[in-house]
């Protein structure tokens, strides 16, 4: 069996898992579903539509969007729906199966931590609670309240964000203690500094981070008052239940909305958690921020989990498009496609607000340029293209960009805009690219994706009815060479090993393929009078002869080579008996 990353997951496990998590359930927690027929249906949470083309499949325990496409069981649900990793989306199903993790029983010291960190997360959530009712405290949160106002955040904003107030240095610990926390678990959370025990963040606003699973974890705080010589921001430092790399501020916000009103197509990266606010204030809720500017790989995997266009929406300063540029890379190494929105000089997204309002700022996001022509665009504005120095180094800059290309159109297309910027010619540009040793990078390989022929769509057609238990699709009268799809020969194989079925929700943890979704949705609709069950056989048998005619061309290429009387002789007889099965319309003929 296979074993899964992350605490000695074992199939076993997950199998175990999804029998007790049944996919009905699961997500009619999250969606609603209506039977009809054997199948559950609803409106699917991954794209908007209005008519339900979201199926259920209990027996099978997958669902499959007719409209959209998405595919799965009760696990990749999970991820998809709370924006996870796989080990995530298991633990979050085994708390409500009431099953232990495997960690727990490899980690004899596993119960210790988790009491530990429960402790942690319970203590982080009565902060967040106790600066959040310093902030409406009618007195004490007055000027706190005028400063966030006047920053355009009301009061309907500060609530949903759930940002508090830090009023003086003793007063957290005190309440804390009398609530049964100790020292070392304020210590232990960051909350605390000094000697004295001080509150950390003492004197400023406080902005509460939530981590993927809704937990509190860390805070930041900014000061309001306009102080002198201190940091306008503070954050907390890494903890046991907080890792500044890993964390992705907004991303329990984005998986709210998700839930609430469905999915976005596009994410907002900004710097920090105030522009994060700045945006949802006015209505921009597909909006997060890293921990600073420099984003980590797990941040980035993070974020593509949430949407598969990600905007990256820094300052306009220097700082901030360096940063663009280091980060646009991470966010694609991921898979997302990713775009640059570009601030006026100096300006941030809270900024931009003020200045421009909503309008400005998603007319600003509507046209944002993709990774390279943003590098165009930097290496233009970087030098004075109305000097011979300027543009030399213009060309010079530009084709470094270029040579990231692999694509040869794609490099053409770029260098026109080059040429037209500089004055220098398409081929001499081309000439001296073709020089760098980047652009020596060889074209990729093209992914070919299935060949939608009708041989491909007949194995798509005949599996799903043996996933599906259909009485007449019987594995004996087939065999897994008939399959021209790689894929559908393993599926076969796992059906035969499993006596002739298998659970299709085992399939999503094999196999990572869209081509499994193709086939659990396959839908073919019959006309009047026609019959599935013979669509079937007449499925099965296009199988078997384009498997049989690939075996005369073997043969007929085999005798032209041939020069012994007695082979080619041979060879004629096998290719007339392929012939016979051929033209039989008995399937048992052409086993």
């Amino acid at each position: 069996m296979a074993t899964y990353s992350g605490g000695g997951i074992t199939q076993e496990f997950l199998d175990e898992l999804k029998f007790k998590c049944d996919i009905v359930s699961i997500i009619s927690s999250y969606i609603r579903l209506d039977k009809k027929g054997g199948k559950h249906w609803g409106c699917c949470p991954f794209h908007n539509e209005k008519t339900p083309s979201f199926c259920v499949n209990a027996d099978g325990q997958y669902y499959h969007c007719f409209g959209c496409g998405v595919s799965g069981n009760v696990i990749n649900f999970v991820m998809e729906m709370e924006s996870v990793s796989f080990v995530d989306a298991v633990k979050i199903l085994a708390d409500k199966a009431g099953m232990e993790m495997p960690e727990i029983k490899l980690d004899p010291e596993y119960k210790k931590k988790r009491e530990k960190k429960d402790v942690l997360l319970a203590l982080m959530k009565d902060t967040a609670h106790y600066y959040r009712n310093n902030l409406i405290r009618e007195n004490e949160g007055r000027e706190a309240r005028e400063y966030l106002a006047s920053r355009g955040i009301s009061e309907d904003v500060a609530k949903y964000y759930g940002i508090g107030l830090s009023l003086g240095p003793d007063g957290l610990q005190g309440y804390m203690r009398r609530k049964g926390y100790s020292i070392e678990n304020l210590r232990d959370c960051g909350l605390v500094v000094g000697d004295k025990l001080v509150d950390a963040f003492q004197g400023r606003i406080i902005v509460p981070i939530i981590d993927s699973m809704g937990n509190v974890v860390a805070f930041g705080g900014r000061i309001y008052h306009g102080e002198k010589d201190v940091a306008k921001y503070k954050n907390s430092t890494n903890t046991e239940i907080f890792d500044k790399g890993r964390t992705v501020y907004g991303i329990n916000f984005v998986k709210r909305e998700k839930k609430q009103n469905g999915g976005f197509n596009s994410i907002i990266l900004v710097e920090g958690y105030m522009d994060v606010i700045a945006l949802g204030s006015v209505g921009i809720k597909n909006v997060v921020a890293g921990m600073g500017t420099a984003l980590t790989e797990g941040q980035a995997r993070e974020i593509s989990r949430l949407a598969p266009l990600v905007y990256v929406c820094y300052d306009g300063d220097e700082a901030g498009k360096k940063a663009t540029i280091k980060n646009v890379e991470i966010l694609q190494k991921t898979g997302v496609e990713v775009k640059v929105v570009s601030l006026a000089e100096g300006c941030d997204p809270d900024d931009t607000i003020k200045n421009e309002g909503y309008e400005g700022f998603m007319a600003r996001v509507k046209s944002a340029l993709p990774i390279i022509e943003y590098k165009l665009k930097l290496c233009a504005g970087a030098y004075n293209l109305d000097s011979v120095d300027g543009r030399s180094k213009y060309v010079r800059a530009s084709l470094k960009v270029l040579g990231e290309i692999n694509s040869i159109a794609e490099r053409e297309v770029y260098l026109g805009v080059v040429s037209r910027l500089s004055g220098v010619s398409v081929d001499t540009l081309s000439r001296d690219l073709g020089k760098t040793a980047v652009s020596k990078a060889p074209e990729p390989v093209a992914v070919v994706g299935v060949k939608e022929d009708k041989t491909t769509k007949a194995g798509r057609f005949v599996l799903n009815k043996i996933l599906s238990g259909a009485s007449y699709a019987k594995v004996d009268g087939l065999r897994k060479e008939w399959f021209v799809v790689p894929l559908h020969q393993s599926i076969f194989t796992d059906v035969v090993d499993g006596g002739g079925k298998v659970l299709v929700a085992t399939l999503f943890d094999k196999y990572q393929d869209g081509e499994l979704g193709n086939i659990v949705g396959d839908n073919v609709v019959f006309e009047y009078g026609s019959s599935e069950q013979n669509y079937y056989q007449d499925c099965v048998i296009v199988l078997a002869n384009n498997y049989i005619s690939k075996q005369l061309e073997g043969l007929n290429k085999k005798y032209n080579v041939a020069t012994e009387y007695a082979d080619k002789k041979a060879i004629i007889a096998e290719m007339a008996g392929l012939q016979q099965k051929l033209k039989s319309k008995n399937l048992n003929d052409k086993l």
